[in-house]
């Protein structure tokens, strides 16, 4: 080979190096940029799988903040309905002056209330003798005046004053522990003392009893009007009456009331002890 051609083949093969260096430099530029566009990318979809998962979650957080807040009352809206009409009778049959009919005695008034025994009154006692037997000892007629505008002159004694007076305070206190029961139904509070009263139906249970006293002490002021009566009779014979009217069973829808109110708390299901403690 002569001296010019080994000059030539020398360059060829550098040019030929030269450019496969080139072209490899060029491959491995563009896979390092390759690799940077992706790691680019990979936080950009990273944050919108994050700005897509972001409502989700304050979605779940809120649905599950509500039976938090749910579970923190227990209210009982059976229950409370039962109360509140039984606290609007019981008002009703204090307000009402209908609570006992007569007929046949002396007394001057048709309708005997307890709205007529709010006021303190004034009490006299008139002697007038029997008018069909001149020999019997004289009667002892009492004239009650709750106020100027009115007077009962042969209807009541001391005694039913103080039964009727009795009757009143215990429909007020009927009427105050059936409030009580109503907002404990009506609020659920959920701590201890207020929880076990309105769960074994405690203020219901007592106006109950209360409404049950009250009907028996309307009997018993009953039969004691209805001795006056019958000892002021204007005729032999001449049937006297005593007779409950609209107040009186006001009271026995009320005390039915009540009664269906305590029956729907004590027969709803409660959580037990130790699934209240996993609730929370």
């Amino acid at each position: 080979m002569s001296p010019n051609n080994r000059v030539f083949a020398r360059f060829l093969s550098n040019f030929t190096r030269r450019n496969s260096d080139h072209h490899r430099a060029h491959q491995l530029i563009n896979a390092e940029d390759e690799i940077n566009i992706d790691e680019s990318t990979e936080p950009t979809t990273s944050d919108d799988q994050n700005l897509v998962s972001q409502p989700t979650l304050t979605t779940t957080r809120t649905r599950s903040s509500h039976p938090s807040i749910l579970k923190r009352y227990e209210r009982n809206y059976a229950s409370a309905t039962c109360s509140m009409f039984a606290i609007a009778a019981l008002a009703v049959s204090l307000s009402d002056y209908r609570w006992f009919w007569l007929n046949g005695g002396l007394c001057n008034s048709k309708y005997i209330g307890l709205s007529m025994f709010f006021a303190v009154g004034k009490l006299f006692v008139v002697r007038a003798p029997v008018p069909w037997d001149p020999t019997a000892p004289m009667n002892e007629i009492y004239q009650f005046k709750p106020n100027d505008y009115m007077e009962l002159v042969g209807c009541v004694d001391t005694r039913s004053i103080l039964i009727l007076r009795l009757i009143i305070t215990l429909i007020c206190l009927a009427i105050f522990s059936s409030t009580i029961g109503f907002l404990l139904d009506a609020l659920g509070p959920m701590k201890f003392g207020l929880k076990f009263m309105r769960r074994h139906a405690f203020w219901h249970i007592l106006s109950v009893l209360l409404c049950t006293v009250v009907t028996g002490l309307c009997f018993w002021a009953s039969e004691l009007i209805y001795d006056i009566q019958d000892r002021t009779r204007s005729k032999i014979g001449k049937k006297v009456e005593v007779q409950f009217d609209v107040a009186y069973y006001l009271i026995v829808i009320s005390n039915g009331l009540s009664l269906l109110a305590s029956t729907f708390a004590l027969l709803r299901r409660y959580p037990t002890a130790e699934e209240e403690h996993l609730e929370r």
